[in-house]
């Protein structure tokens, strides 16, 4: 067995990647340094640990005096019997002496395992895993829907959909939020020794992902993000890394420092700056992040069911805009995101609520900037009617047609407001509620005057609990009110025909710009018109009715396509007549006018 002498200090460990034939980059945050001194000496430190691991993933460690294999094993396996694979794997020689300033790897497999839970999931998010030895398919991919307290394991996938999001926190108390299309792996995720820091990498083959890493105070945990060009490791920050479809990676800090390394030489970002690695793995010099773009236009609330509407705001240097929308101010709870390049952003199918909205424009490296946070709140239901008539603009006749909408399938109600064309809505001038269909009649307008007018229509529907829950209203609609035509006289029809003959042509006093609708029937009632027709002039020829008595009604339509009432029936009768000396029309035995033939 080797010595048990335990050295009193020992150097923070490092991990490290095979470099699998392009440069990677290394991004570390130093957490419990002081000073940007101790930050590049860490750094420094860092560059010149040179050997490359020869299989999987490791922790370097530098031999210093007193170190044993035995101690090793316990310390970062968690159990000291375990100190023969470590001397198998570094192949080392006599156990009882190791060399200091030499490097020792642990490998990250012999570690203890830990497991990371989903805290929040919205939409198509699947999990890819192996199964598990003596179930079917043993050692196949298994695909399933992720789901809120899920446990994940060492090795799973996430695949997202669009407009889907996974907010996964791992043993260590950090919390990664995967955004919308992307894809990333649990590659690692070991715990030091039996109850230590957590060893944690996460590949994330494309899109994006937000971490909280929170510090700790020995700073012995490590937390690693690859992608396809980079590798980014802190130990206490908040970041994003943003994978392209050209396989170029970028890469910000909102919190913490971070030592960025690709070969040589090492650059330093502060909070509030960003780098871009090209896909061959060159890394670009530290940048200011763009800032928060102002959000002070958009609205506080969102009435439209099909989506929240927000427009973009114009920032020197911004190529284009990553939007999400979540259910909390910490943006664990994302919802809906995108990116946009052009405005507005749109969100779409989003349900009633309080929601935040965080906006970060991207400038031309892919760099993502400062972040804007904004309160919204979204009240699209029950979804407002649409209007059915009059047509927008329309003039409508004062005592005679009222406003009327489409019913909705969610609604047990409708609210009707009417406004000044130049007032709002605050102090209505007709505000009617709970009406039963959806629509104002005639009578609720006529004690308004003529003029421009403005309305609109929301729903009502009946909440579980007995309330009313009233939706938004539909944009105002304008509408003019005018007195219709007064309705025509019955005794102002002048009857035209000679002595002894029927009505030829009737005749009715008019004005320029309107126009009259006749009807005629052969009883008063009317219930089978017989002529039913539109003239221009005010005048119109019997001379296509048989000759006989009928009854006719007029109405009359002004200019702005208003139409009176109806007159009252008046008879008439068309024909020749036989009459005497005296101009008196003559009948026969049972009182029937007599008709001269027509020859």
């Amino acid at each position: 067995m080797p010595p048990t002498a335990f050295s009193p200090s020992f150097p923070r460990p490092t991990l490290q990647r095979p470099l699998r034939g392009r440069p990677w980059l290394a991004v570390e945050l130093a957490a419990g340094l002081t000073g940007l001194g101790s930050l590049l000496a860490s750094t420094a430190a860092l560059a010149q640990i040179t050997p490359l691991p020869r299989g999987g993933d490791v922790i370097a460690h530098r031999v210093v005096a007193g170190d044993t294999l035995e101690q090793l094993a316990a310390r970062y396996l968690g159990d000291y019997r375990q100190w023969s694979a470590l001397q198998s794997h570094n192949k080392v020689p006599d156990p009882y002496r190791l060399r200091p300033g030499s490097v020792l790897e642990i490998p990250l497999n012999l570690l203890r395992a830990a497991t990371a839970s989903v805290e929040f999931v919205h939409g198509d998010v699947r999990s890819r895993s192996l199964s598990h030895p003596g179930d079917a398919g043993a050692g196949q991919p298994v695909q399933t829907p992720v789901q809120k307290g899920q446990l994940l394991q060492e090795g799973d996938s996430l695949k997202l959909a669009p407009d889907s999001f996974v907010a996964v926190k791992l043993a260590d108390g950090s919390l990664v939020r995967v955004q919308a299309e992307s894809e990333v792996q649990l590659r690692q995720m070991r715990r030091k020794g039996r109850a230590g820091t957590l060893q944690s990498v996460l590949d994330l083959r494309e899109g994006a992902l937000e971490a909280s890493v929170p510090k700790q105070a020995n700073g012995e945990r490590r937390f690693e993000v690859r992608t396809p060009a980079a590798s980014t490791s802190v130990r206490g920050t908040r970041f994003l890394v943003f994978n392209d479809a050209d396989g170029r990676t970028a890469a910000a800090v909102d919190e913490g420092s971070v030592a960025v390394r690709a070969g040589q030489p090492s650059a330093l970002l502060h909070p509030g700056q960003g780098v871009s690695v090209t896909a061959d793995g060159q890394v670009g010099a530290p940048r200011k992040m763009l800032p928060a773009p102002d959000v002070s236009a958009w609205p506080q609330l969102a009435e439209d069911a099909s989506w929240v509407s927000l427009p973009l705001p114009t920032l020197p240097g911004a190529i284009r805009y990553q939007v999400q929308l979540a259910q909390d101010a910490s943006m664990d709870q994302v919802i809906r995101s995108g990116l946009f390049s052009q405005s507005p952003a749109r969100l779409t199918g989003v349900d009633d609520g309080s929601y935040v909205v965080a906006i970060r424009a991207l400038d031309a490296n892919g760099i993502p900037g400062a972040r804007s946070l904004h309160s919204l709140r979204v009240k699209a239901h029950p979804v407002p009617p649409l209007y059915e008539s009059p047509a927008a603009d329309a003039t409508i006749g004062l005592g005679q047609t009222g406003l009327s909408c489409t019913k909705v399938a969610e609604a047990s109600a409708y609210r009707i407001q009417v406004a000044a064309a130049d007032g709002d809505f605050a102090q209505p001038l007709v505000d009617a509620s709970a009406l039963q269909d959806c629509a104002l009649p005639a009578e609720a307008l006529a004690g308004l005057a003529p003029g421009a007018y403005r309305w609109r229509a929301a729903s009502l529907r009946t909440l579980a609990d007995g309330r009313i829950d009233q939706g938004p209203f539909a944009a105002a609609q304008a509408v003019k009110l005018a007195p219709p035509p007064p309705q025509p006289s019955g005794d102002a029809l002048q009857m035209g025909g000679g002595p002894g003959e029927g009505s030829r042509t009737i005749r009715w006093s008019g004005e320029p710009g309107q126009r009259y609708h006749i009807v005629v029937a052969s009883e008063p009632g009317f219930a089978a018109p017989l002529v039913d027709t539109w003239v221009d002039e005010p005048q119109w020829s019997t001379q296509e009715l048989p000759a006989g008595s009928y009854y006719l009604r007029l109405q009359v339509q002004d200019s702005n396509g208003l139409r009176s009432n109806f007159s009252a029936a008046r008879q008439f009768q068309t024909g020749s007549w036989v009459t005497d000396g005296g101009g008196q029309m003559l009948t026969s035995g049972d009182g029937a006018r007599l008709q001269r033939q027509q020859p």
